[in-house]
């Protein structure tokens, strides 16, 4: 089951909040669901995002993600983000995160911020436009879509050659 962008955005801010995850700004988020996503595309060959990435002048971005965490800036990120919708005739903000038994999604989210968490939002919007990425390799920066077929092809030997667990 593919989650919303935004809970596992909210994933990664909880481990933020645990103190699990230094200096996650808008940026460094985006740039860390990229990869997750990719991961998950490359190791399971189901995609982790109901969403998509869009090609930016900074690297790949989910744009309804920018929208929502744009406030910050450059700053940490300190609360978790989430949408309005009505229940019951009320205006209720509701946060969605992946779920507390979902093992292997958090395990893949550890795992990821294992590899990536030490880098700046900076550092890891430079590798995302390394050649060999999928940003680099699906045309113009125009905001079009990446194709989950790239994210998967593009990261599938570095997701392997870190021992991330295939399992579901």
């Amino acid at each position: 089951m593919a989650y919303s962008a935004m809970a596992v955005a909210n994933a990664f801010i909880k481990r933020a909040k645990e103190g699990r995850l230094q200096n996650l700004s808008p940026m460094k988020l985006q740039k860390l669901l990229y990869y997750a996503h990719s991961w998950n595309l490359a190791l399971k060959d189901k995609p982790l995002l109901d969403d998509f990435f869009a090609r930016w002048t900074y690297g790949p971005v989910i744009p309804s993600l920018y929208h929502e965490f744009k406030e910050y800036g450059a700053s940490d990120i300190l609360d978790y983000g989430g949408h309005i919708v009505e229940e019951d005739g009320e205006l209720v903000r509701k946060r969605p995160i992946v779920g507390k038994r979902d093992e292997a999604t958090w395990a893949l989210i550890d795992r990821i911020i294992e590899v990536y968490g030490g880098y700046s939002g900076a550092q890891l919007s430079s590798m995302t436009h390394s050649k060999d990425s999928a940003w680099s390799q699906t045309g113009e920066v125009d905001g079009g879509p990446i194709p989950n077929a790239e994210l998967a092809r593009c990261v599938r030997n570095v997701a392997k050659s870190k021992n991330v667990s295939q399992t579901s």
